[in-house]
């Protein structure tokens, strides 16, 4: 009997043993926050100005790696060229602009500015796609933060025109040379310039277009832009605004770089939860942005602000 419970003693406190044993070698599953960031991710995002199923210049974002700006530099530019090393980054529905042989021959930046100088296949193009290879490259360079305009050179020489139509060219360029040209002018007096950020989609992604629009107005800018934001006309029909029609900017203030935009309820997409949607809101911020120069916009309605 005494024999029998001894044995039975030691073969539980082996058992025992092993269990301990066990869980040492193979600890419990460690539980993590989920405000707690446990594999990095080497991959980001950045934006790039490709051209869409409409024919026309437009803004979309692509993976990077870089860590460096004249890294970044390159990747962006080399992710312009057709069936270039990046041609699998590239969204649905975008295409690529630079021709397949355009080169880097190399980059500089210096104070803010990027000189970048390539090969002299860069513009080997039509004459009607000049303009989409410049703008391209100077949008999508310039969404770069801190960088504030670009020199093209051609084999070291600064572009100063564009090879095919004779377009002149400042020595340094960045988005006040307009993209997706639009013109409605009467007149030559009294023209000014806006650049207005429609929406376009293939399949289900939304996408951004900027159209820098000339016309004949003695208004200011930021009241061009809600008008022609909120318009029920559109000259291109590919072409979408999700601000009501009925909306109206009742004021607005400047404050250093911050603008103000008080508006009436007709910004809420629905008036019973208060939302804005994100469409509005990125129509109007990258308008104003790209029109004035303004880095910090905040949204109100009646006076109070709205939460973005």
């Amino acid at each position: 009997m005494i024999n029998r419970f001894s044995k039975n003693k030691i073969y539980k406190v082996l058992v025992i043993f092993l269990i301990v044993f066990l869980l040492y070698l193979f600890p419990k599953k460690e539980e993590y926050s989920l405000n707690v960031k446990t594999v990095m991710d080497e991959n980001k995002y950045h934006d790039i100005f490709l051209i869409d199923k409409n024919n026309m210049v437009a803004k979309t974002k692509i993976v990077t790696t870089s860590n460096s700006k004249e890294g970044l530099i390159k990747e962006l530019v080399e992710s312009l060229i057709v069936d270039g090393k990046y041609v699998d980054r590239v969204p649905n529905g975008f295409t690529q602009m630079l021709p397949s042989d355009t080169k880097i021959l190399n980059i500089n930046v210096n104070n803010n500015i990027i000189d970048l100088n390539f090969n002299n296949k860069l513009f080997d193009v039509k004459s009607c796609d000049e303009r989409k290879v410049l703008e391209s490259i100077i949008y999508t360079l310039t969404s770069i933060k801190d960088v504030q305009g670009v020199r093209i050179l051609i084999d070291g020489k600064t572009l100063n025109k564009l090879p095919k139509t004779g377009e002149l060219l400042d020595d340094v360029l960045n988005r006040k040379i307009g993209i997706n040209k639009n013109y409605n002018i009467d007149d030559i007096k009294n023209i000014t310039n806006v650049t207005i950020y429609y929406t376009s989609k293939f399949n289900d992604q939304i996408y951004y277009v900027p159209v820098t629009k000339y016309m004949n107005s003695n208004d200011n800018k930021i009241k061009i832009i809600i008008d022609q934001l909120t318009s029920r006309m559109s000259y291109n029909s590919n072409l979408i605004s999700y601000l009501n029609s009925n909306l109206k900017l009742l004021d607005y203030s400047f404050n250093e770089d911050q603008l103000d935009l008080n508006f009436n309820q007709y910004l809420f997409d629905n008036e019973d939860n208060k939302k804005v949607l994100e469409e509005v809101i990125y129509s109007i911020s990258y308008s104003v942005e790209d029109t004035l120069n303004v880095s910090n916009i905040k949204f109100f309605v009646n006076n109070k602000e709205i939460k973005k």
